[in-house]
Parts: structure tokens; C-alpha cells; sequence
């Protein structure tokens, strides 16, 4: 199990990697153009913050031209993971640079066990499931997606494909890991939902009210 956290911002990467538990950080083109600024300056910056692997997508739409960015992309860090779009070129590609160079692929935009099967045919190392916009928009389960592709993977032997989810829920990310997924992501705003739970929360203004009434501010250093 790894939570990645999905984001380009470096001061939400920095915070969130303080908590200890991050296991990688992912982005997209959208939140690159949405950043607006020297791109190439803050990836890098962001890889030499974290120690854990970095996604970053490639945006040429071309076999050739994806390989080269591909290839500049993972020049960037000592754990960049090249994300490329599940389309008939990022196949191409995807095959390619798995078949010259050690690179590590994420496939990303996968809404279908079809397109699962087909980028781990390629020999993609990750898998980028997504299931915000299927939840929204679609009357079939995302588990079930999860459950498919999980069945896939499990019946192909030569297949060491790992799923990852993109989630807009903690209800699509906890029953993605139930399910099998061996990774996920989420914008900031979700991993701080993770530790928001009202009845945890209570019980710790509990346990802190009533010490301070017995003890006041002494711990059990000072004590």
C-alpha cells in the first residue's frame, strides 16, 4: 500500500512530506499550466525536496517526440517516473522505451480494464486508474473496474503492472486498496480528510481536557 500525493505545489509537498507516510507525488499537465510558472525550475526543485519517486507527464503527442521528452523528463531526477497518456502513440511509446532504456512508465488515464491490459502489455510499471470522473459520471462501480483489472493482472504471469488509483473520494480510495490496488493519489485536500475524522477528533479534545484539568500544562517529561 503507498499514497502518493497528487500535486506540483512545493509547499504542499513539503508539508505533506513532514508527515512521514509519503510514498510519492504525481502531477499532471493541468496542474503544471494552472502553476504558471518555471516548471522545469520547480520539478526540479520538488525532486530534490522528496527522496520518494516523482511522476510527471510528457504532453507530445507523437511516438518519437513522446520518447524524447520521455527521456529528458526522466533526466530531471534519480527517481522520476515519466507518465505517459494510454492512447495508440503512448502505447507506441511506452513499448519502445521499456524495450531500449530502464525507464519507469506510469500509464496514466486509464478508465477501462482493456486499457489496463494494453499498457501492461507494454510493459508500463504503473498503471494510473482513474475513478473521479467514472464515479460522477458513469452508473457502474469504480471497485468493479478495480476488481477487474486486479483479476487481469493476477491471471497473466508475466504481468508486474501496479495499479494505482486516482480518487476524488476516501470512499474510492479505501475500497480501491480493499479491492487490490497497490497505490493511490490524491490532491492535498483529500489526505487532510484522512485525519478528520469528528469522532477521533472528539475523543482526543477528551483526553486532553481532562488531563489539563488533573495536571495542566506537565507531560509525562515534566511530571
Amino acid at each position: 500500500m503507498q499514497l502518493f500525493l497528487n500535486s506540483c505545489m512545493l509547499d504542499e509537498i513539503k508539508e505533506i512530506n513532514e508527515w512521514g507516510i509519503l510514498d510519492g507525488v504525481t502531477m499532471n499537465p493541468t496542474m503544471v499550466a494552472k502553476f504558471g510558472g518555471d516548471y522545469v525550475a520547480n520539478f526540479k526543485a520538488i525532486c530534490k525536496t522528496v527522496t520518494c519517486p516523482v511522476f510527471a507527464q510528457v504532453v507530445s503527442t507523437e511516438k518519437k517526440a513522446i520518447m524524447e521528452e520521455a527521456k529528458m523528463l526522466a533526466s530531471l531526477g534519480e527517481k522520476v517516473v515519466v507518465k505517459i497518456h494510454t492512447n495508440i502513440e503512448g502505447i507506441k511509446a511506452m513499448a519502445a522505451l521499456k524495450d531500449s532504456t530502464d525507464m519507469q512508465i506510469c500509464a496514466t488515464s486509464v478508465h477501462s480494464v482493456i486499457e489496463a491490459m494494453t499498457v501492461a502489455r507494454a510493459g508500463a510499471d504503473h498503471a494510473a486508474i482513474f475513478l473521479g470522473l467514472l464515479g460522477e459520471a458513469d452508473e457502474h462501480s469504480t471497485t468493479d473496474l478495480i476488481v477487474g483489472v486486479k483479476e487481469v493482472y493476477a491471471n497473466a504471469e508475466d504481468v508486474h503492472t501496479r495499479i494505482m488509483t486516482a480518487g476524488r473520494s476516501l470512499r474510492q480510495i479505501v475500497e480501491g486498496f480493499r479491492v487490490g490496488a497497490d497505490e493511490m493519489t490524491a490532491a492535498i485536500s483529500m489526505w487532510k480528510m484522512f485525519l478528520a475524522n469528528s469522532f477521533t477528533q472528539d475523543r482526543w479534545n477528551a483526553f486532553s481536557k481532562d488531563w489539563k484539568g488533573k495536571y495542566g500544562d506537565r507531560n509525562w517529561i515534566t511530571g
